[in-house]
């Protein structure tokens, strides 16, 4: 199966288990964003290469390792606390975590890796950065 039928497995199957999310995999800017999609919370899923291939004879460019990032944008009230923006984008990961525990059959070896966030840096604003892993 190629990457980017992997990568549309994932995102299909992301948006089935959030449906009060908007999952894509073209990253676009805050401002390029609809407010209201904003609010709900956005997922994007980035392909950051693939890598870590055995190259045995007859297998070249086999059994290797993807590294996508899921990034997570999401809009709170601009008269909220700044904390406010950490507790979306906490929420936004632990329902990553939830994914991950329960995947299904072909795109099962996702691992997340690690996430940062925003750091309430860009209140109204959100963001995460979802390291994550799969095996190819």
């Amino acid at each position: 199966m190629s990457l980017n039928t992997l990568l549309e497995q994932i995102k299909t199957t992301l948006a089935a288990a959030q449906p009060l999310r908007v999952v894509t995999r073209s990253l676009k800017d805050f401002g390029d964003r609809p407010e209201a999609d904003l609010v709900k919370g956005i997922f994007t899923l980035v392909s950051q290469g693939e890598g870590g291939y055995n190259n045995l004879p007859g297998r070249e460019a086999m059994f290797g390792k993807s590294n996508t990032v899921l990034v997570g944008q999401i809009m709170v009230s601009e008269d909220s606390e700044p904390v406010a923006i950490e507790s979306a984008e906490l929420a936004m990961v632990e329902e990553i975590k939830g994914f991950v525990r329960a995947l299904p059959a072909g795109i099962d070896s996702l691992q997340m890796k690690g996430f940062r966030q925003s750091g309430q840096l860009e209140h109204p604003y959100g963001w995460v950065s979802i390291d994550m892993e799969m095996m190819t």
